[in-house]
């Protein structure tokens, strides 16, 4: 009688008898090794989150075009949006809507700012904690700015790492049975692509991220906008 093995069984089991043929010490040295390199590829999400926030800091503006999917309970049909989200370092972000409607959307520092410039309305407010909207705002701008110190003082951040994705989940940390659940992702070692919000009364808003910019022109039309947003 004949037996066949696959190719990974036989291969398995050579590795075991050689490991098996070696002497008592360099069998101990080599599974110390093991569980060392077990011990850093468990620190690897821990790690990455920290290098992620490092990857979306920039020392000049940047500008991302984003689509927005909106599923509110209202509405028969998913409400669509597009336009682009630009920081400027250290504290500013503005999200400029460009569709349906043109619609600017900032903070800077502790201020918010919005423009309706189709009805030329114009709101200023400062940061609030408890404020839905607000908290929105404060994480688009943490990540836009790489602020991870912002970032945790705002939710309980819970990230993992796989080879080809990364996930991180934020629960605002005032509020949590009513506030947000924002749920955060982009593929390995590049910068957040999706961005999905999830509300205590069943609406989904969804980020769809791509085609980041950065530069000197960018710098300009940052500017620009504020004082635009500002009405100057």
């Amino acid at each position: 009688m004949m037996f066949y093995f696959s190719e990974s069984n036989y291969s398995r089991k050579i590795k075991l008898l050689f490991f098996c043929s070696l002497k008592p010490i360099v069998r101990l040295i080599l599974l110390l090794i093991s569980c060392v390199l077990f011990k850093v590829n468990v620190c690897y999400a821990e790690d990455t989150l920290s290098s992620l926030m490092q990857r979306m800091k920039s020392d000049s503006a940047v500008r991302i075009e984003y689509q927005e999917i909106k599923e509110l309970e209202l509405l028969e049909q998913p409400w669509h949006g597009s336009g682009f989200m630009y920081s400027m370092p250290p504290d500013m972000m503005i999200r400029e809507q460009i569709k349906p409607e043109r619609i600017l959307m900032g903070v800077k520092a502790d201020k918010l700012y919005y423009f309706d410039t189709e009805n030329n309305v114009r709101h200023q407010a400062e940061m609030d904690e408890e404020n839905p909207m607000s908290l929105n705002i404060a994480m688009f701008k943490a990540l836009m700015n790489g602020d991870e110190v912002l970032l945790h003082d705002l939710y309980q951040v819970d990230f993992s790492a796989s080879p080809k994705r990364w996930v991180m989940h934020l629960i605002p940390k005032k509020n949590r049975d009513s506030g947000p659940k924002i749920v955060v992702s982009g593929s390995a070692n590049t910068q957040a692509d999706m961005i999905r919000i999830n509300k205590a009364d069943g609406d989904v808003t969804e980020f769809l991220l791509k085609n980041s910019t950065a530069g000197e022109e960018i710098n300009k039309m940052v500017n620009q906008l504020y004082l635009e947003i500002l009405g100057e």
